[in-house]
């Protein structure tokens, strides 16, 4: 929720600032009191590193939070991603690029989505996501021909993993800052489709 508040806000939307404001304080609250631990069920680094990000999307980061997140021994890749995205944002690109050195960007398919509702395909969007931030494009197009492929296949996916699929895929684009006239032919359901325009 806080994520889509924020990207709204990012893009010009009214957003209820006392609602933000709330939202903000309990991510505080919520990224200050966590302890890692190495009986940490799957998921619980990745939803520090997602929160930490968001609060510094936000503009509101918890660095000390971060560091003890950072320096978590059992930390994961996909937590790592995530992180050095808020660390990133916050300016501090030297420590980004630490904690991506050598990570994969592709995941195994898992059989159960644990408690953060993942995919091979949502955690791959992240990393898109953070190599876009980081402003890492060459590798960056590498992932989004892999992410755009999965999208578009029959395969499904959930709510959560389309979604930051799509998010990630419109950041690493942007804005159609040249103006210039999309034009696309496709086939649905069997019939003729075409796109021609101008902006989006």
């Amino acid at each position: 929720a806080g994520n889509f508040l924020l990207e709204a806000q990012n893009r010009g939307y009214l957003v209820n600032e006392a609602i933000l404001q709330q939202w903000k304080l309990f991510e505080q609250n919520r990224a200050n009191s966590w302890a890692p631990s190495s009986k940490i069920f799957y998921g619980a680094d990745l939803t520090q590193a997602y929160r930490l990000y968001l609060l510094a999307l936000a503009k509101v980061p918890e660095l000390g939070a971060m560091n003890r997140l950072k320096e978590f021994s059992y930390i994961s890749a996909e937590a790592k991603w995530r992180l050095a995205a808020a660390y990133q944002l916050v300016g501090l690109e030297n420590i980004a690029t630490s904690l991506i050195k050598g990570l994969p960007v592709d995941f195994p398919a898992r059989s159960n989505p644990g408690s953060t509702y993942g995919s091979d395909l949502r955690d791959e969007s992240m990393v898109l996501e953070t190599l876009t931030i980081m402003d890492k494009r060459d590798k960056a197009e590498k992932l989004l021909s892999a992410v755009a492929a999965k999208l578009s296949s029959e395969n499904w996916y959930s709510t959560q993993t389309t979604a930051y699929s799509l998010i990630a895929i419109a950041k690493y684009c942007g804005k159609n800052q040249s103006g210039a006239k999309i034009i696309a032919n496709e086939v649905v359901n069997g019939k003729a489709a075409g796109i021609n325009v101008s902006s989006y």
